[in-house]
């Protein structure tokens, strides 16, 4: 039979053509493939041998969606209770836009100290990270890029750009690198808000797999799609193979095939059971206030350690994202999503230095953007201000642990008051291409051509941060 076939197929008028009829007949498990399976070795991937040796094998991105306040976690200021209640001096100018009006200076409602051998100076926010690992983090405090909303912010994070729609960090690397497990995926969302975020002009298959929050009957992660029985693909699968023995073979077969060996290895990684309770205890999961994060980042460490290349680890609401959005109530809400995530991510960091995958694993908590020094007025009448903070991009703090990296280390700073980034600053196309440069990619050779040009990561720009690699 050869590749113009056609079948007929009762109730329809006309013939199909042979890849529509696999299409149609697969019970969907074509979608899951396009979506949720990682790039073959050596097929469709950019890069025919690595620039330099990688520090690192795979990333964990712990990203805690609506902005972490920079000026409440690690970029300590002590001009914030020196001008409170005053406005910001001159030498300070807020930007042209701000979601509102201004108000004045707000100090830090949290306790800071000296934290290890390093003497970091941060707040008592994250104390259980901070009184076991503070030592080995590695801060980057001058952050910084122009978008103020969200949904932009997290897309220039994510892909580098604000409006466009662009590959992810994740999509580029797997384009770039492959895989490193056959049966899973290289790119892993855990508990995203957008679990159909686009690969931009890459194919769908380089796309991030979406492992799916609870829902209120089971306080398990779920991977969509995902069944647990595969009697009737396997009898499908079969049937196609007899079909095709006949051809030279189809990509799309192939990817089915992949997609079903994909969904009988998943199900063993995604049951948390097999977890001693210690281990349990130690991400605290079966507390009310740290399991679903607990649960998120112990297997986000059991992905990684069955050869899954990035995984992002969403710590946001289930529909709207934005937890860490404080406009209002800045103490009350930061100090409950720390509570939420301090255990579990000091957790995930002791699991992977036992297990020896902190040597070859870099793991990277931070926020699309920080907080301004001031209060936000809601009412430009009476002047009435909420005990909250803005958005600021112009400069905050994220944080590295693991390959390649220099532990207890701080690069760059903000002004006095942490509203802009002011000493060794770094955009958002230096934090990609450091990041690719720790996977062994130099940023300007990864490239797709689309739209009749060469595409990449960083776009024309882009310098790795070597003050923070070890």
């Amino acid at each position: 039979m050869n590749k113009t076939s056609s079948i007929f197929c009762p109730g329809q008028s006309r013939p199909l053509s042979r890849r529509d009829w696999l299409r149609k007949s697969f019970l969907g498990l074509g979608a899951i493939a396009a979506a949720d399976v990682m790039a073959r070795g050596g097929a469709g991937t950019a890069l025919t041998k690595l620039h330099h040796r990688p520090a690192a094998k795979r990333i964990l991105y712990i990203f805690l969606e609506g902005g972490l306040s920079q000026l409440d976690s690690y970029d300590h200021k002590p001009a914030l209770a020196k001008f409170a209640g005053q406005a910001l001096p001159d030498s300070i100018r807020p930007p042209q836009f701000t979601f509102a009006k201004q108000g004045t200076v707000i100090p830090s409602p949290f306790a800071w100290k000296h934290w290890g051998e390093s003497g970091t100076y941060a707040s008592d926010l994250f104390p259980e990270v901070n009184s076991r690992f503070i030592d080995e983090l590695c801060f980057l405090h001058s952050l910084h890029h122009s978008s103020n909303d969200h949904v932009t912010a997290k897309r220039v994070l994510h892909t580098g750009v604000p409006i466009e729609i662009r590959p992810t960090l994740g999509s580029w690397l797997v384009y770039g690198l492959g895989a490193m497990n056959e049966n899973l995926p290289a790119y892993i969302d855990i508990t995203p808000t957008d679990p159909n975020r686009p690969t931009g002009f890459l194919p769908g298959k380089f796309g991030g797999a979406a492992i799916a929050r609870p829902d209120k009957k089971s306080p398990k992660l779920a991977w969509e799609n995902l069944a647990p029985a595969f009697t009737k693909q396997e009898r499908h699968l079969q049937f196609l193979r007899d079909f095709e023995s006949a051809d030279r073979g189809d990509p799309q077969l192939d990817e089915m095939e992949l997609a079903f060996r994909m969904q009988t290895e998943a199900p063993e990684l995604l049951d948390l059971e097999s977890e001693t309770p210690a281990t349990k205890k130690l991400y605290g999961i079966g507390e009310d206030h740290t399991d679903e994060f607990g649960r998120a980042l112990l297997l986000a460490r059991r992905f990684a350690e069955a050869g899954v290349r990035y995984i992002t680890i969403n710590h946001a609401t289930p529909r709207y994202g934005n937890l860490w959005d404080q406009h209002s109530e800045l103490e009350a809400g930061h100090r409950g999503n720390a509570n939420a995530v301090d255990r579990p991510i000091a957790g995930l960091l002791h699991d992977l230095k036992m297990r020896g995958l902190l040597d070859d694993t870099l793991v990277i908590c931070g926020s699309e953007f920080g907080r301004t020094p001031t209060f936000e007025f809601f009412d430009g009448v009476t002047g009435r201000h909420r005990n909250g903070r803005d958005h600021n991009p112009h400069g905050f703090t994220t944080w590295f642990a693991g390959a390649g990296v220099k532990p207890g280390h701080h690069h760059g700073a903000t002004d006095d008051f942490g509203y802009y980034a002011v000493k060794d600053k770094v955009d958002i196309h230096d934090f990609h291409a450091t990041l690719l440069h720790l996977m062994g990619i130099h940023h300007e050779a990864l490239t797709y051509f689309h739209g009749g040009r060469d595409f990449r990561l960083t776009d024309v720009y882009g310098q790795v941060v070597r003050g923070i690699l070890s």
